[in-house]
C-alpha cells in the first residue's frame, strides 16, 4: 500500500470510512496493475494520493444535488471519475467513463467491480459513442480545450456544465477555444497544483 501522503489527503478531504475503504482498494489495484501497464506516470505513483486522488477529488464539491449523469472523457486510469464515484457513497450519480484502449477499460471495470461503484465503462472512441445527455462532463489531461469542447458538444443538454482540469497552458487554450465557441467561463484554482486550474464552462455554443 502506498501511504506516503495518504493520511494527509484523507484528513484534508474529510472522507467517510466507506469512501476511504473504496479509495484504498482503488489505489491498491492501481499500484498492482501499474507494473503491468502504464496507467499513470511512474514518477507520480509514490505521491498518487496528492497528485491523482486529491487532484480528482476537488471536483466533487462542484457536483450539484440536481445532477445525475457525469461523463468523463478519456478516462485512462480512472481519474477523476472513479475517485468521484468512490466519494459518492450515496450513489446519487452515475459515472460514464470513456476509454478506447481495451486493457485500460478492463482495469476500470475491475475497479468498478471491486469497489462497488456506480459507473459504466464505454470501451470505444468518444466520436463513436452513442450520444446521451450528461449533466456534467469532465476531462483531465486529455486534449486541448477546443478539442475537448468538440468531443463534449454531442452530449450537451440544457444546463450541461464542463469541468475541465488544465495546467499552465489553460489561458492559452481558453483563448484559442473562444475563437470557435462562446460560453460562460469560471476559473477555479487547483488545490493540488500551483499551475493547475479547473475551467467550469456553461452554455457552450459554436460561434
Amino acid at each position: 500500500m502506498i501511504i506516503t501522503d495518504r493520511n494527509q489527503v484523507v484528513k484534508r478531504l474529510d472522507l467517510s470510512e466507506q469512501a476511504i475503504e473504496k479509495l484504498d482498494k482503488y489505489v491498491d489495484l492501481l499500484e498492482a496493475e501499474q507494473a503491468k501497464m502504464n496507467l499513470i506516470g511512474a514518477s507520480t505513483l509514490p505521491v498518487v494520493w496528492t497528485r491523482h486522488v486529491l487532484d480528482s477529488a476537488q471536483l466533487f464539491r462542484y457536483l450539484l444535488p440536481s445532477d445525475r449523469v457525469v461523463l468523463d472523457l478519456g478516462s485512462g486510469a480512472g481519474f477523476p471519475a472513479l475517485v468521484l464515484a468512490a466519494m459518492d457513497t450515496e450513489q446519487k450519480y452515475v459515472f460514464h467513463l470513456t476509454e478506447s484502449e481495451g486493457k485500460k477499460a478492463d482495469f476500470l471495470n475491475k475497479v468498478i467491480e471491486v469497489c462497488a461503484l456506480k459507473a459504466v465503462v464505454h470501451n470505444e472512441r468518444i466520436e463513436q459513442m452513442k450520444n446521451f445527455g450528461a449533466d456534467v462532463i469532465t476531462a483531465r489531461a486529455l486534449a486541448p480545450l477546443d478539442k475537448l469542447i468538440r468531443y463534449a458538444l454531442p452530449f450537451f443538454k440544457p444546463g450541461t456544465r464542463c469541468l475541465f482540469m488544465k495546467g499552465a497552458k489553460a489561458e492559452e487554450e481558453l483563448a484559442q477555444a473562444l475563437k470557435k465557441y462562446k460560453c460562460g467561463v469560471k476559473k477555479i484554482k487547483s488545490v493540488s497544483s500551483e499551475d493547475g486550474i479547473i475551467l467550469e464552462l456553461s452554455e457552450v455554443k459554436k460561434k
